[in-house]
């Protein structure tokens, strides 16, 4: 099962300290000793959640510690820190000579960030016990059921995980922590009057794709490797999104996303409709990577994309016509 279709009642909750919550800069949590990340394997699940609270220590800003902080989606996959930090994270590191710590890691592939901060006793009054304390600080202590009930119903807003596919901001699900689990679907069109009036008309399915292979975002391990990594979606204005996508990149980024097709559809309501049956597909014929983002055999997803957008178009019938092709 892909990790975007477990519901809440099928993800272990765990609650683990920290000096701060920045998986924008390294995307994994990580242990000192690889027996502890090897522990904590056994017992993680694919879709597992790690609760991530402030340590009590003088490295953690003081109006965060024992304040819950975020949630880590973990993956069971091994890293090591290097492959999964950002220059910023690796340099914290460094300057505080913590180079031999947290080095054996478990890949996070998302992540949220809670909107109302609350003690952690709120959430996890008996994980938070003192005889838990070092188990919290060095792997992690599992919630119970009373505790795992309280924190999905933490509100919380997604943000980007390095190493993983970037999300655009219109695409960040925000929400308690039930609802963002549950799977992604587009954000239905709406018109009428705000501070100007949008006005309902052609709207595009568009299919990217990555310049590069996938591990140069998903890391260099895994069944994504050597493969296509693509995003699917919907605008009124494929050129404009692409432009919006891309500027989450560095402007000295190796990579970019590419607008390979796309396909116009007469409103915003049918294109929806379509985007979502076909992120339907593509979940069973591809691999996902959370959202609208899937890795596979680039021909095998450009003809999936094309043969789909070919099905959808208006039928012509007894009389000669050309109808608009994918492009």
């Amino acid at each position: 099962m892909k990790l975007e279709q477990f519901s809440p009642e099928d993800r272990q909750i765990w609650v683990r300290a920290f000096y701060g919550f920045n998986p924008e800069e390294a995307g994994y949590i990580g242990f000192t000793h690889e027996a502890q990340r090897e522990d904590m394997f056994r017992k993680m699940k694919d879709g597992d959640l790690v609760l991530i609270y402030g340590a009590v220590d003088s490295l953690t800003q003081v109006d965060l510690q024992r304040q819950i902080l975020g949630f880590l989606e973990i993956k069971l996959e091994r890293c090591l820190d290097v492959d999964r930090q950002n220059e910023a994270s690796k340099q914290w590191k460094l300057d505080h000579s913590f180079e031999d710590r947290w080095t054996y890691g478990i890949k996070v592939v998302r992540a949220w960030r809670v909107i109302n901060r609350v003690h952690i006793k709120t959430i996890a009054p008996k994980s938070y016990d003192n005889k838990y304390r070092f188990e919290r600080t060095t792997k992690a202590v599992l919630l119970e059921q009373d505790e795992k009930r309280r924190a999905f119903s933490h509100p919380v807003y997604q943000v980007n995980v390095f190493g993983e596919p970037p999300i655009g901001e219109d695409d960040l699900r925000k929400g308690t922590m039930e609802e963002v689990l549950k799977p992604s679907k587009g954000i239905p069109p709406s018109f009428g009057d705000r501070n100007s009036k949008h006005e309902d008309g052609e709207n595009h399915l568009y299919l990217m794709k990555l310049s590069t292979n996938a591990e140069m975002l998903l890391g260099n391990s895994g069944p994504h490797v050597g493969k296509a990594l693509v995003k699917i979606g919907r605008s009124n204005d494929p050129l404009r999104r692409l432009k919006e996508v891309n500027g989450g990149f560095p402007e000295r980024a190796v990579c970019r996303w590419a607008l390979m097709h796309h396909q116009p559809f007469e409103d915003g309501n049918t294109a929806h409709t379509y985007e979502t049956e076909l992120k339907a597909r593509f979940a069973k014929e591809f691999t996902s990577q959370a959202g609208e983002f899937y890795t596979g055999e680039w021909g095998a997803i450009e003809r999936a994309f094309q043969l789909f957008c070919f099905s959808k178009m208006p039928k012509i019938l007894a009389a000669p016509g050309k109808a608009k092709g994918v492009k």
